[in-house]
This record gives structure tokens, sequence and C-alpha cells, in this order.
């Protein structure tokens, strides 16, 4: 119910009265649950960055392109959703009032993501299988990929979010473009 209010009035234009009558609850049981609209977009947003979206390094004898992958499926699959887009736009237009918002959106999507690939790219360093001394540009170029010109265009309302069919190949397509741009020069 929260999630269908704030997507169609955005945080600013949302009540919690609104809320409750749509979730079939009092306003009061909406209040001793959350303290306020704030606390119920945490809580909204926090559920909505745990859907689908690995949260642990990949076992150590996973071949880690593949395990690269197959966290860009993941990635790609959560952030082509439609939900997932009109999340991201409501706390995109709330941040600027609530910057903790954008930074724990940040820390529960990005950064959980950001993880993952520093380890990955630790292991293709080890196995000398890509060129750099910091793990760090390997990820963000990750993610940067991955939120190429399709999820800008989404976010925009001017394109679609990647169809769910077209995932698996966008991928494969990003790892080998990152891979190709880290490639070692023997």
């Amino acid at each position: 119910a929260a999630f269908d209010v704030f997507a169609a009035k955005g945080f600013d234009g949302s009540t919690m009265s609104e809320i409750a009558a749509l979730a079939g609850v009092s306003k009061r049981t909406m209040y001793e649950r959350y303290h306020d609209k704030a606390d119920l977009f945490r809580a909204l947003l926090a559920w909505g960055c745990r859907q689908n979206l690995p949260d642990a390094q990949p076992p150590e004898d996973a071949d880690p392109e593949q395990a690269l992958i197959a966290h860009a499926e993941a990635v790609l699959s959560a952030i082509s959703r439609p939900e997932s887009v009109e999340l991201t736009r409501i706390i995109i237009s709330a941040a600027g009032r609530f910057p903790e918002m954008g930074a724990l959106f940040d820390d529960m999507t990005r950064t959980a993501s950001l993880e993952i690939v520093r380890g990955l790219g630790r292991r293709l360093m080890r196995q000398r299988r890509i060129r750099t001394s910091d793990p760090d540009v390997f990820a963000a170029d990750f993610i940067g990929l991955l939120r190429g010109d399709h999820y800008q265009r989404a976010l925009l309302g001017v394109g679609e979010p990647l169809p769910q069919e077209d995932v698996p190949r966008e991928a494969r397509r990003v790892v080998t473009v990152l891979l190709r741009g880290f490639a070692r020069v023997e």
C-alpha cells in the first residue's frame, strides 16, 4: 500500500492516512509501527532493496567471471523491474530533503554490490585475468556499465526498463566489455 501511494503521489504528496486506508488498517496502527511517514518510507526502502539482490560473496571456488555474470544478471534483473525504477524515482525526488534516504538507498544497493564486485575483482587480479591495482575502479566501472543508457532512459520515463528476457544477454555484454577494458596485455 505504501509503495502504491508513494508511486502515485511521490513522498511529499503522500499521507499516512491514505496509506492506512489503502492498507485497510487504522492510522493509529500505522503510527504504532512507524514513527512518521519518513520512517515508513525507510522501511519500504529496506524491503525494496532486499528483493532479489545477492548480499554475499560467491563461494571462493566459484569462477569469478561466471560469478560476475551471475551478479550482473541479479542486479540488472532487480533494477529493470518497473517497481524498482519507480522506487528509484521516488528516492531521487525525496533525497534533496531527506539525504539520509538517498544514503540508505546507496548503501543497500550500490555499496552492497560494490563489495561483491571488489571481491570478484581481487580474485580476477590474483588469477592474473585482469590488470588493475584498484579493485574499487573495477567495481565502479561495473556499476556504471550496468546503469547505462537503457536504465537512464527508463528513469527519465523516455524508455522502458530492460525487458527481463534481455537481462542474461545484457549481463554477459557488460561483463565482456568490463573484462576487455581491464584485460592483461602480455
